[in-house]
């Protein structure tokens, strides 16, 4: 490759990252650093979908979030149990990233076995692209982990690699920081500060049941239009733009149980 090449890419690479370290700095909620992520520095790899998670007491990981995923899909995801092997869960564990071709994730990780439909149809899409998991680590040990998924197979050299942890020391710096929405506050401050109505709470149950609002509103008795106004009031709350999010958030806080995760969608 000629050298000019070489300096413009360098340059191309640069100023993508420095631009998503300064968008960091605004705080921005997790859905919008996902996007900014993905239509920025990981643009380079052919980042079609990406997801940013958290851990919860080091017992599991809770997303935070998603880009460019059916929300179905990502909905199946929101939480991975540690003891659940993923390509997620194995990032955060092993403190490694891991790169494979889409089509060997069900091969090396037989439990997602039960999405694979959903991931025959990722395959199909990606085109034979690369399934990427990275860890975020903050003063030696994980606080998290994102993976995103590539349209293509990239040359996985160290410089890309090396690119790839100073994504993660950026997320690592914007989640432990005071003033980030992506951490994990303790649980009474939380509840405090949420006070959800028995109703709302009532509501994210069955929505985490995979139900619409037009069912909820048959099984609870009330009108689609009190329904949805509920809903809009607790993703005003917690600080999300979906119902799924919502749900992931109140999952997090152990606000409502958790129903089914990793199954598939009754019929």
């Amino acid at each position: 490759m000629p050298l000019e090449a070489v300096d413009q890419a360098t340059t191309v690479r640069v100023g993508t990252f420095s631009s998503f370290m300064q968008y960091l700095t605004t705080f921005p909620e997790p859905d919008s650093a996902a996007q900014a992520m993905s239509r920025g520095p990981l643009s380079q790899f052919g980042c079609e979908r990406l997801s940013i998670w958290t851990h919860l007491d080091y017992k599991e990981l809770i997303s935070i979030g998603y880009h460019g995923s059916d929300p179905e899909v990502a909905y199946r995801y929101l939480r991975l149990p540690l003891t659940l092997l993923t390509p997620a869960t194995h990032a955060f564990v092993g403190s490694t990233t891991v790169i494979l071709p889409v089509g060997e994730v069900l091969n090396r990780y037989p439990e997602l076995r039960v999405d694979q439909d959903a991931w025959d149809l990722m395959e199909q899409q990606m085109d034979n692209g690369d399934l990427v998991a990275v860890p975020i680590i903050a003063n030696g040990a994980p606080i998290g982990a994102f993976a995103f998924l590539c349209d293509r197979q990239n040359n996985w050299n160290l410089r890309n690699t090396a690119f790839l942890d100073g994504l993660s020391a950026a997320l690592s710096l914007w989640m432990s920081h005071p003033n980030s929405r992506a951490q994990v506050l303790p649980q009474n401050a939380q509840h405090a500060q949420l006070a959800l109505t028995p109703r709302q709470m009532e509501i994210l149950s069955l929505v985490q049941e995979r139900k619409s609002n037009a069912s909820i509103s048959a099984h609870l008795g009330f009108s689609e239009s009190t329904i949805k106004q509920e809903l809009q009031r607790v993703m005003k709350r917690l600080g999300v733009r979906s119902r799924e999010h919502a749900v992931a958030r109140c999952l997090e806080m152990q606000l409502i149980p958790l129903a089914r995760p990793l199954t598939k969608r009754a019929e």
